[in-house]
């Protein structure tokens, strides 16, 4: 049965280069060329194609806009991004279309060889062929499957300075892209909350970290912690709440700590927010305030809330040797947790006269690049095990 393919590139010399290399495919095909993202639309919604080859950098109509509207008429096409940009934005528009819950099979940098587009092509109209029912429809929507979300977790330690023991570590994510490197969450994250996905991929966070710990962390020393950042907001849906406590009824040992970043804290929330972190302090949790001292800071808010710790943000903690303002505004936050028996970690510890300043106020609570990078679970483990 032959396929059908759609290039969509605003260069003749591309489009010609790319048909020539899917004609000398196995599987007999038919190919049509758009110019532009609303040229290619025009095509996408008059034919079924197979597979499209697309470009990101077009006038009138570029790629993103493109993965956008594909998106929003439901296309179940096979797609092979193609750019001349930068590795890293070719990785971000292929990240972007599996966002958008499209089928993207591959992203390449030009110039790209005929040969390897042909070898590509061979491989994905075999896929087409063999897979029927790689996901299926959840209320008119596409299940969001972990492949779908590339994550992995590494994990920053949180040290004792003066005694230069790690108390905890911190989760944070990386999207995994297709060379096997690990993008941070200023390339994944905004587009995540465009589109809607922060339960999503909240939970997806929460699963592997359940993964990591039973393979690499479940017998470390019990007075470790593990912190993870929760919206606010998602602490007001029962589904997270439940996975959450679901960490300790399946066996997690070890204290875990719900980071909520202060500026997400809203009035409008306040109610179901307050019970369920209630409810999580009474099953076992600690609960942290991230960020603190960004924008316009509201310790009567915070005042409400059953915390543990609170994390002077990196901004802060740099500019307490100099900034009279901002030691005012720790004497104020160390006044709070004194009262609630809470603790302070300092973030954005990048030397050690950063690191020393802040023992001479008992900062000794720490967290940044001075004392450890982020680390894959397995080299987290070993870089504490050297430490003893």
């Amino acid at each position: 049965m032959s396929k059908t393919v759609l290039i969509v590139d605003d260069v003749e010399l591309s489009r010609e280069i790319l048909k020539n290399a899917v004609s000398s495919a196995k599987q007999k095909n038919t190919v049509q060329f758009a110019e532009n993202a609303f040229d290619a639309m025009k095509k996408i919604q008059g034919i079924s194609f197979d597979l499209i080859i697309m470009d990101i950098m077009m006038p009138n109509g570029d790629g993103f806009e493109l993965l956008s509207m594909m998106s929003h008429h439901g296309v179940t096409s096979k797609i092979i991004i193609t750019s001349g940009l930068d590795k890293s934005i070719v990785s971000s528009a292929s990240m972007l279309g599996k966002l958008y819950e499209l089928d993207v099979v591959a992203s390449l940098e030009k110039p790209i060889w005929a040969e390897q587009i042909t070898q590509l092509v061979d491989k994905t109209f075999a896929d087409t062929d063999a897979d029927f029912t790689t996901k299926k429809p959840i209320n008119g929507l596409t299940k969001i499957i972990d492949d779908d979300f590339p994550i992995n977790l590494v994990y920053q330690p949180q040290v004792v300075s003066d005694i230069n023991v790690t108390s905890g570590f911190e989760i944070l994510s990386r999207w995994s892209d297709e060379s096997g490197a690990l993008l941070p969450p200023s390339y994944f994250l905004p587009v995540i909350e465009e589109l809607g996905k922060q339960k999503v991929f909240t939970s997806i966070v929460i699963k592997k970290f359940e993964q990591d710990y039973y393979q690499y962390f479940s017998k470390l020393d019990k007075s470790l912690r593990f912190s993870i950042n929760i919206e606010p907001d998602l602490l007001v849906d029962e589904m997270i709440v439940e996975q959450l406590l679901d960490l300790y009824n399946k066996g997690v040992e070890h204290k875990v700590v719900i980071e909520m970043t202060e500026q997400s804290l809203t009035d409008n929330i306040e109610r179901e927010l307050l019970a369920n972190v209630l409810k999580l302090r009474l099953n076992g949790f600690e609960i942290s305030i991230d960020d603190f001292g960004v924008d316009a800071s509201n310790i009567e808010r915070i005042i409400k809330l059953p915390i543990n710790e609170i994390k002077i943000d990196k901004k802060i903690t740099l500019g307490l040797a100099h900034n009279i303002d901002y030691m005012q505004k720790l004497n104020e936050v160390k006044k709070l947790v004194s009262v609630k028996n809470a603790r302070i970690i300092y973030e954005g510890i990048e030397n050690e006269e950063t690191c020393a300043f802040l023992e001479t106020i008992e900062g000794y609570n720490q967290q940044g690049f001075y004392h450890g990078v982020p680390l894959l679970p397995q080299a987290a483990v070993e870089a504490l095990n050297k430490q003893k």
